[in-house]
C-alpha cells in the first residue's frame, strides 16, 4: 500500500507471500540493501533464489531467498549527472536505519561473493514470536469480523473454561486478550514499521 512501507507493484493475491514476498520501500525498511550496480553485477534474472522482481522508474527491486535467508535489494538506476559506476557500489545513508542496513549489506556482499549461502539460516523471529504474531493476526481478523473480546479470548486461550460474567471481568485471560488485540491494532496502524526498521 503506498505510503505504508510497501510498494504498490501489481501482484497475484492468490499466490502465498512465501513465493511472492512484498517489495519494501528502502526508506522504511533497513533490510533493503541499496546497490548502484556496476558491470560486474550478476545478470538479474540469473540471481539464485529470485522470488520477486519489481521494476520502477528509480530502479529495480528484488527479493532473493537463498541459504535460508531473505535478501532484499534495490538496484538503483544511474543517479542524475552520474555515469554508471565501474564497479558495484553499496549505498549506506547515515540515518536511523544505518545499523540494520549495514548488517543486511554485509550479508548481501558475502552472498554476492559466493560465500553467503553456507551460513546459519536466518531467523528473524523466534518460534514464540512467530506464533504470537500469527495469533495477533487471527485475533485482528476475528475482531474486524465483529467477534467480541470474550470470543477472541477463546482463540487466544483455547483451554479457557466457561466463566461467569464476574469471573470473566476479573480474569487474566480477559486482560491478556485485550493486550494482544491492542498490540495487533497498533501493528496494523503503522507499528509494523518498527519491525522493518530493526533490519
Amino acid at each position: 500500500m503506498p505510503g505504508r512501507g510497501a510498494f504498490a507493484f501489481p501482484f497475484d493475491p492468490d499466490l502465498p507471500p512465501e513465493t511472492r514476498p512484498a517489495l519494501w520501500d528502502p526508506a522504511a525498511a533497513a533490510c533493503v540493501v541499496i546497490i548502484d550496480p556496476g558491470p560486474d553485477f550478476p545478470v538479474l534474472h540469473a540471481l539464485p533464489g529470485l522470488r520477486q522482481l519489481g521494476q520502477a522508474e528509480e530502479g529495480t527491486h528484488a527479493v532473493l531467498v537463498t541459504g535460508g535467508r531473505t535478501i532484499r535489494l534495490w538496484l538503483r538506476g544511474p543517479q542524475r549527472g552520474q555515469q554508471r559506476e565501474p564497479r558495484t557500489a553499496f549505498h549506506l545513508p547515515d540515518n536511523p536505519l544505518f545499523d540494520g542496513r549495514l548488517r543486511a549489506t554485509a550479508h548481501a556482499r558475502l552472498w554476492l561473493g559466493g560465500s553467503g549461502g553456507s551460513g546459519t539460516p536466518q531467523s528473524d523471529l523466534s518460534p514464540f514470536q512467530a506464533a504470537r504474531f500469527d495469533l495477533m493476526l487471527r485475533l485482528l481478523d476475528a475482531h474486524l469480523a465483529g467477534a467480541t473480546l470474550r470470543a477472541l479470548a477463546y482463540l487466544a486461550y483455547p483451554a479457557m473454561p466457561d466463566l461467569s460474567s464476574a469471573l470473566w471481568k476479573a480474569s487474566s485471560e480477559r486482560r491478556g486478550t485485550h493486550r494482544l488485540l491492542t498490540h495487533a491494532l497498533h501493528l496494523r496502524d503503522g507499528g509494523y514499521r518498527d519491525l522493518l526498521r530493526a533490519g
